[in-house]
């Protein structure tokens, strides 16, 4: 069965690549499509819909697997674009602000806590209200390096229009200034005035 992993795009990427599947299948088959986002999922169910494509789903730790069956020859309509929608609840911006100290969460087992986190961070984008901003000092600035588990997450995060905050003193000390692929580098100052200024601050 061919598998469509859309995890990590942004619309209308996972759109175009159902669409993409939905040409390039024969009648009769069944492929599946896998989103990280109820903002994807959403949209690309909407789409199905809308064209009388037949699919199932179901989600499992925060992704949705769609099984579509493309049951005779597809007329898709209408721009993907259009179905991308921002006008949902976990789009909003609220003021509190996330701070991540560590690339792990809580104390014990180290492989639990870097699971715990990237799970943390997963869960981010499908809050009813998003953070403001989100910091990353001392150890915290290596979730945003190219090879951790969680940057593409970060990513979807600062294109949902969520401000990243890495301390640059910390990145310079690891010396990660050409592997952050994500949010901006900052200053201890205004991390403080972030958190200063924040209804609430919240440190997994």
């Amino acid at each position: 069965m061919h598998i469509v992993n859309t995890c990590g795009l942004t619309c209308p990427a996972p759109l175009i690549a159902t669409k993409r599947a939905l040409k390039d299948e024969d009648t009769g088959e069944i492929f599946q499509v896998i989103a990280d986002s109820t903002t994807s999922f959403g949209n690309i169910s909407r789409f199905l819909k809308d064209n009388n494509i037949s699919f199932s789903w179901e989600e499992s730790e925060g992704k949705w697997i769609i099984t579509v069956t493309k049951n005779g020859p597809v007329m898709v309509t209408g721009d993907a674009t259009e179905y991308c929608t921002t006008d949902i609840p976990h789009m909003k911006k609220g003021g509190f602000v996330i701070v991540f100290t560590s690339d792990k969460m809580g104390e014990g087992d180290e492989d639990l806590g870097h699971i715990l986190i990237g799970n943390f961070i997963r869960s981010i984008k499908d809050l009813d209200v998003l953070p403001s901003k989100i910091l990353f000092y001392n150890k915290g600035v290596n979730l945003g390096r190219s090879d951790s588990d969680c940057a593409s997450e970060l990513r979807v995060l600062e294109q949902m229009g969520v401000e990243l905050l890495f301390c640059l003193t910390c990145v310079d000390h690891y010396s990660l200034s050409d592997k952050i692929i994500t949010g901006k580098m900052s200053n201890m100052f205004e991390i403080a005035q972030a958190m200063a200024s924040a209804s609430n601050v919240i440190k997994p």
